[in-house]
């Protein structure tokens, strides 16, 4: 009831008794004096005397419960919003006193540790949260921290490795601010878990220092390529010179075998750095796993068991078929070599659709559709202090002149530049667990028909080749005047430019993409391509990927020649874009389709086949 209503119904109830009690007084007294004041007035006016105390008390009494009612809910508000602040928060609270005993522990607080609150309060905090062999270091620093917080009302902000109840750590932000109530400390902490955050900041790191090995990794190796362009292609010069002197010819064999396990190295350090120039096309995995499969029985002892779990409806893959194999035959003998006693080697594929989240956790390129492929092995498992270590160049824990350290580099730079992802799973003593993720195949890509590799055709044409380094430019220019061309050399890009603008005829521009200068070979190409529409062009560079994967339309599609390449390899690719037929706007006219050369390819390869049972059976 309100105060003002409150008092005036009393006043109200007051008058009234008064009233009646004056007319009840005169009423006694009779109607021989009506106007006489006389006792029965005086002890009515008595009466209503005691009735206006009465409720003078009454509304003292109702006044003081109501305001002492208004009182307590005022006090418990604070208290009230404070507890839903507690429940509602996404952070875990825990309130101690100064010895550590827990006197609130919150819903959050259970999801964080799998205690529950009736466990929990009354416990030692310590001895819920903390690995044994920390408690005692862990107590005095709380010890320390309490003063700290009474002097410091903006509290403190600490990390800390807290223990889940089933054993599991977890790497954890705490808040801490102190309350002193009496000669009594309260000890109020958020804590916050981190231990995701944490592990997305380490991979970011961890990409970033790949990112920036690859760079150097891949400009080493682009330079190499240059140098290897000029061996091989000189050293075959050599040897067509001195195959008629046996020794002569055995050292520039042996120069040649050399130069090629120098390519296959700064391959290696290319795919690694993500800066290879691959090929791809839609992947059967089953049937490239099938495959592998027969060559990995065939050579890995008989302790070692594989055993393959096929999703019959598996997406086709999107990537380089051979980088692909080579990728996963490096990791099949890394399994093997984890097995020396015998194990069991399990290959599986199937299906996976990523969104955001998933396709960040596996470094993939983006959300959507991924073949995965499943390596797992029974072996020795890999150590924790080295996993974190076993993709970067050159790191190896086998023996020395055993490995290159560059195995595991290539399948991580593979699946990064073709949009995928990858994972390791590893326990000692256990096995470890490699799961790759491809890019599912969009849309059916058409099978180029090729050329046979066994003849090398040269031509008469003129070429424009324009190549910043002037041993490779000298080397290339012999090779091409050795197959009939004419060649018209420019050191870059804008000397190219002059030469086209003077008029210059020439039917194909053979140019190198990364060059020194304001110029790269793709933007060269672009405009000479847009004064020349019908001219054909050819890409060579000792890495392309990046350039490549922004060229324009007017040289989308221009066919690429990787450094370092033999004479063959030149000679095949000039034939390839010159014999292209294209209009004069450079589009490509369609010829009518042929299977011949599939023909001639399947029989090549059905005779290698059967030479090689004839050898087998003798």
């Amino acid at each position: 009831m309100k105060l003002r209503g409150l008092l005036t119904l009393a006043m109200t109830a007051q008058a009234v008794v008064t009233a009646a009690a004056l007319i009840a007084s005169y009423a006694v007294s009779g109607s021989a004096a009506p106007y006489r004041f006389g006792l029965p007035q005086l002890i009515a006016l008595l009466a209503s005397g005691v009735v206006a105390v009465l409720l003078a008390r009454l509304c003292t009494r109702t006044i003081d419960a109501g305001q002492a009612a208004d009182q307590a809910r005022a006090s418990t508000a604070p208290a009230q919003m404070t507890q839903a602040v507690i429940k509602t928060a996404l952070d875990a609270f825990i309130q101690t006193d100064q010895t550590g005993s827990v006197l609130e522990w919150s819903f959050q607080a259970e999801a964080l540790t799998g205690w529950t609150r009736q466990e929990a309060v009354g416990t030692d905090v310590v001895d819920l949260v903390v690995a044994e062999p920390l408690r005692a270091g862990f107590r005095q620093r709380m010890m320390r921290l309490v003063p700290e917080l009474s002097d410091t009302p903006a509290g403190a902000r600490f990390e800390v490795t807290l223990i889940h109840r089933n054993g599991d750590r977890i790497l954890t932000e705490a808040s801490s601010t102190a309350l002193r109530l009496g000669e009594r400390t309260i000890v109020n902490t958020f804590v916050r878990d981190i231990t995701q955050k944490r592990a997305a900041e380490e991979q970011l790191i961890q990409a970033q220092k790949m990112e920036a090995v690859g760079q150097l990794t891949g400009g080493i190796a682009h330079e190499f390529n240059n140098m290897l362009t000029v061996i091989t292609g000189t050293i075959e010069i050599l040897a067509d010179a001195v195959k008629d002197n046996p020794p002569l010819a055995t050292i520039t064999k042996l120069i040649s075998e050399a130069a090629d396990r120098g390519a296959a190295l700064t391959s290696s350090l290319l795919s690694f750095a993500r800066k290879q120039a691959l090929q791809p096309a839609e992947i059967d995995v089953n049937e490239l796993i099938e495959e592998l499969t027969k060559l990995l029985l065939a050579t890995f002892d008989k302790k070692i068991g594989i055993v393959t779990r096929f999703d019959g409806n598996v997406w086709l893959a999107y990537a380089d078929r051979g980088q692909l194999s080579s990728a996963l035959l490096n990791l099949a003998i890394n399994a093997r070599d984890a097995m020396l006693d015998g194990g069991k080697l399990t290959l599986t594929t199937r299906n996976v659709v990523f969104g955001v989240r998933e396709a960040l956790a596996v470094g993939a390129g983006y959300a959507g559709d991924y073949v995965e492929i499943e390596i797992a092995d029974s072996g020795t498992g890999i150590p924790p202090p080295l996993l974190a270590r076993i993709f970067d160049p050159f790191f190896s824990t086998k023996e020395i002149g055993k490995g290159t350290g560059l195995g595991l580099s290539m399948v991580f730079g593979f699946v990064k530049q073709s949009g995928g992802g990858i994972k390791v799973a590893s326990e000692e003593g256990r096995g470890t667990t490699f799961t790759i993720y491809l890019p599912k195949a969009e849309t059916s890509t058409l099978r180029p028909t090729g050329y046979d590799d066994r003849k090398i055709v040269g031509g008469q044409e003129i070429i424009l080749c324009v190549e910043d380094d002037r041993d490779v430019r000298q080397y290339v220019t012999v090779q091409l005047e050795s197959l009939g061309y004419k060649v018209v050399p420019a050191a870059n890009a804008t000397e190219a430019l002059d030469i086209a603008a003077e008029g210059t005829a020439f039917d194909l521009l053979f140019t190198d993409i990364v060059m020194a200068g304001g110029m790269n070979g793709r933007e060269l190409a672009e405009q000479i391509v847009a004064a020349r529409p019908s001219l054909r062009v050819l890409f060579t560079s000792g890495y392309a990927y990046d350039s490549l994967h922004a060229q324009g339309r007017a040289t989308m599609g221009a066919p690429l020649l990787r450094k370092p390449y033999r004479k063959a390899e030149l000679a095949r690719m000039l034939r390839r874009c010159l014999d292209t037929a294209v209009d004069s706007v450079g589009d490509p006219i369609p010829t009518p389709y042929s299977v011949q050369a599939d023909v001639e390819r399947f029989l090549r390869k059905q005779a290698s086949e059967d030479d090689g049972a004839t050898r087998l059976r003798k």
